[in-house]
Order: C-alpha cells, then sequence, then structure tokens
C-alpha cells in the first residue's frame, strides 16, 4: 500500500491536462500565422526559414537560400520551356551536380550523436514532379490549415504564378483575381 498513490495519479493526469492546453493553444496559434500567410514549419527544397519583425511580432518567412534556389529555378525554367521530357530535364540537372538537401537524422537521447545523414541523392523523375507542384515556390501556401485555400504569402515566391503555371501544364493551377 502507498499512501501517496491517489495524490500521484491525480498530479499525472493534471500534467496530462496542461500539455493538451499548451498544445492547443499552440497549434491554434500556428494555424493562425498560416492563414496570415507565415511559414510555421520546416524550408522546403530551395528556401530557408528567416525571422523578421512584423505587426504581428517576429514571425518567420522563407528566404531564397542561395545554394539550392538556382536548382529551383532552373527546374521550372526546363520545364516551362516545354522543350525537354522530365527524363531529359533530371539527366541534365544531374549531370550538372544536383543533389538533394543532406539532413542529420539524430538520436533521441543524446542530440550530439549522428545517427545517420539523410538525402544528398541525384533528382529523380517523380522528385521532380513534386517539386513542379509545390506552390511556396510561387509564394502561395495551401494545406489543409488553410481549409485547402490558397492565400499568398508574406514572402516572394522564387518563381512567378506564370512560370508555375506554365510548368504544371495544367495539373496545378493558380489564377490571380482581387
Amino acid at each position: 500500500y502507498s499512501p501517496t498513490k491517489k495524490s500521484e495519479i491525480l498530479e499525472a493526469e493534471r500534467a496530462k491536462d496542461e500539455m493538451r492546453d499548451i498544445m492547443s493553444r499552440m497549434i491554434g496559434a500556428e494555424i493562425r500565422y498560416t492563414r496570415l500567410g507565415y511559414r510555421v514549419w520546416g524550408a522546403p527544397f530551395g528556401y530557408m526559414n528567416e525571422k523578421i519583425e512584423t505587426e504581428h511580432g517576429r514571425r518567420v518567412v522563407l528566404k531564397p537560400y542561395p545554394k539550392e534556389s538556382k536548382w529551383v529555378l532552373k527546374m521550372f525554367e526546363l520545364r516551362a520551356r516545354g522543350t525537354l521530357s522530365d527524363k531529359e530535364i533530371v539527366d541534365e540537372l544531374n549531370g550538372q551536380g544536383f543533389k538533394s538537401r543532406i539532413r542529420l537524422h539524430r538520436n533521441p537521447r543524446d542530440r550530439t550523436k549522428v545517427l545517420e545523414k539523410r538525402g544528398g541523392v541525384p533528382l529523380s523523375e517523380k522528385q521532380l514532379e513534386r517539386y513542379i507542384q509545390t506552390t511556396a515556390y510561387a509564394g502561395i501556401t495551401l494545406n489543409k490549415w488553410t481549409q485547402n485555400l490558397p492565400v499568398k504569402c508574406k514572402f516572394d515566391g522564387l518563381i512567378s504564378i506564370e512560370t508555375f503555371n506554365k510548368a504544371n501544364k495544367g495539373k496545378v493551377v493558380l489564377l490571380e483575381e482581387n
């Protein structure tokens, strides 16, 4: 028999409730800021996160990452031109030295230890298709937090909406109205 068992269980339940409340406040704020056009996730290939001062406080926007953004621009340029197939675009970019972003997978208990490196691989046709359909490159956010409605971001895209539409050939179309 443990005389403190009931109070320990009560304290554990209180801690769970507090964690749920904290997560609800944090996720709610992330949803609001996403709908305002700010970034709350990691940056896609070609971008990096940058914190700026705004009227909503210190918020994150995307900024072109010099080492990677040139590849994204080249992908869209070649695809929009329409003279090369996807296979030829992939071969040309890989021939010029394209490698995906390297990410480190760390030990959750000891963050100083790197378990493995992920990425650093050449471009594939499937990955090219994913990059071409990413609306963030045109400065637009579109996800479940925006109720699948396009939201103009607080940063400029790497490419214009016109170039995005040409490269996607009607699979994904962005229209600017009002």
